[in-house]
């Protein structure tokens, strides 16, 4: 992984699958967030999920602070399309990457960097107040 913070944005997984954000509609989004699916998570496909979980996130208007460009520019243009169940699926994703099963979570937790964690809790909220 090559990540620099623990923020969404912060690593070269996430960055790299803004540009097909950058191209394409809602489908993207779900995509990503599919792919933290039932099986072990790897870190690359845990942090496509965070950042599409992010994107959903600011799609029903609770961002985290400055977005990059590229999802500023989506979620004016396309957010409207993200639905509740997106939201749905973007909390479990969530909730998977931050689970047992997932490279990402080892990873973070072996590096003993507990604001990825509180990062994950806020971004959960942030999708559970969505969804009220």
């Amino acid at each position: 992984m090559g990540g620099w913070g623990y923020l969404p944005f912060e690593n070269d997984d996430a960055l790299d699958w803004l540009d097909e954000l950058e191209t394409g509609g809602v489908d993207v989004v779900r995509q990503a967030l599919a792919k933290a699916g039932h099986r072990y998570v790897e870190a690359p496909e845990g942090a496509v999920a965070i950042a599409a979980a992010e994107v959903t996130s600011a799609s029903q208007g609770n961002p985290l602070g400055d977005l990059p460009e590229t999802v500023a520019t989506w979620v004016a243009a396309r957010g409207a399309e993200v639905t509740a169940e997106d939201v749905e699926m973007a909390l479990e994703a969530v909730e998977r990457v931050a689970g047992e099963k997932s490279e990402l979570a080892e990873l973070w937790d072996n590096a003993d960097e507990p604001e990825w964690r509180e990062s994950l809790e806020d971004l959960k909220e942030r999708l559970r107040t969505a969804l009220r």
